[in-house]
């Protein structure tokens, strides 16, 4: 009877340890939708954010959020330490992720091409990012 409680105790050890490491093991994966206006009338190529994003890692995984339909993404180097090229848009489009080849710990804002908004209104499109610190402009 001793074994069996003490097997049990074990068992029930390794168990709470196990989701303990677990809990520890998950990061923190806030989402922020980053808001970008499209004015009235703008002719520029690309509309960018005025938060910045820095990212955790080397990478940043974009999503088309609320407004966003087809188009094309960019970001725009704001303090760099090294020097590279992020001038190329990525093509995004709702439900597939985009992921970017950046430098960890580097500043950038999100731009979005103009969509040609000739509407006489702004328009409002959010890109969604995890896993990156925000400040604001």
């Amino acid at each position: 009877m001793k074994n069996k409680k003490f097997i049990l105790i074990i068992v029930g050890v390794i168990l709470l340890l196990a989701i303990v490491g677990i809990g520890f093991s998950i990061k923190d994966r806030k989402e922020y939708n980053i808001r970008i206006t499209i004015p009235a009338g703008s002719t520029e190529a690309f509309i960018y954010s005025d938060e910045e994003i820095s990212p955790k890692g080397n990478t940043i995984t974009l999503y088309a959020g609320e407004g966003m339909g087809d188009g094309e993404i960019i970001l725009k180097p704001v303090e760099v330490k090294e020097e590279n090229t992020y001038d190329k848009p990525e093509y995004i489009t709702p439900g597939m992720p985009v992921k970017m080849n950046v430098e960890k710990g580097a500043w950038f804002k999100i731009g979005v091409n103009n969509m040609q908004n000739s509407s006489g209104e702004d328009i409002v499109v959010y890109i969604t990012v995890s896993d990156v610190d925000v400040r604001i402009e």
